[in-house]
């Protein structure tokens, strides 16, 4: 088989340059469609300056928030400090100082016996924040307090199942005793029956353990 034609260094340097070939296609096509570049390249500039602008504004609104999130912590007044907290929650309300302040007021909101607002405070806050697996269940504990406080036993029964029911063990023991004294409250003999059995086989040890059995033996 005969060998290829070996090129020559003579021939080579006679053959155009690919990169400026390309460069200067590249050059003249920006030339035949000037408008379209300009209109794309200052897009791209609009775009960017807005981008940097709104993380400017974020990042300072965070700032804000933080900082009166925390000097409202050390507010002794119960009332003071509720009157911060809700002008955090409209002054900055898509920042992580807005989700905490939501669900310091929802604590205060419950102290005051006031329910309905403590329910849409943790509400709010769950359904808005982005918390930690473990925080989140804290304030699902607390959301489901609140719920049967303000008498919606359904709902305080499913926000206590949710807790029963996930992975973490992080008050499943409590929630699924007072999931089924809730279910006593509302006439569900067999639920509550059902739990208390649930509750025997995952915390055997438990220190409320007897108080469990005897709360069966008198369904």
């Amino acid at each position: 088989m005969a060998g290829k034609k070996k090129i020559s260094r003579k021939e080579l340097l006679k053959k155009p340059d690919e990169f400026i070939t390309l460069s200067t296609r590249t050059l003249n096509w920006a030339k035949e469609n000037y408008l379209t570049v300009v209109l794309v390249g200052s897009g791209l500039v609009l775009l960017l300056t807005l981008y940097f602008g709104y993380s400017a504004y974020r990042n300072r609104q965070e700032r804000l928030g933080h900082e009166k999130y925390f000097s409202s912590l050390e507010v002794m007044d119960p009332a003071q400090k509720l009157k911060q907290l809700e002008e955090i929650i409209r002054e900055y309300p898509r920042t992580k100082a807005a989700h905490s302040a939501l669900v310091t007021a929802g604590h205060l909101y419950y102290q005051k016996k006031d329910f309905p607002r403590a329910v849409s405070s943790y509400q709010t806050a769950l359904n808005t924040g982005k918390f930690s697996q473990t925080f989140k269940i804290l304030i699902l504990g607390n959301l489901a307090y609140a719920y049967e406080q303000k008498g919606d036993l359904p709902q305080a029964a499913k926000t206590l199942s949710e807790i029963a029911q996930g992975q973490e063990n992080l008050l499943k023991e409590d929630s699924l005793l007072n999931l089924a004294r809730v279910y006593q409250k509302m006439g569900k003999k067999a639920e509550a029956k059902t739990t208390y059995q649930t509750f025997l086989k995952s915390f055997p040890q438990s220190v409320y353990s007897q108080m469990v059995k005897d709360s069966l033996a008198g369904l």
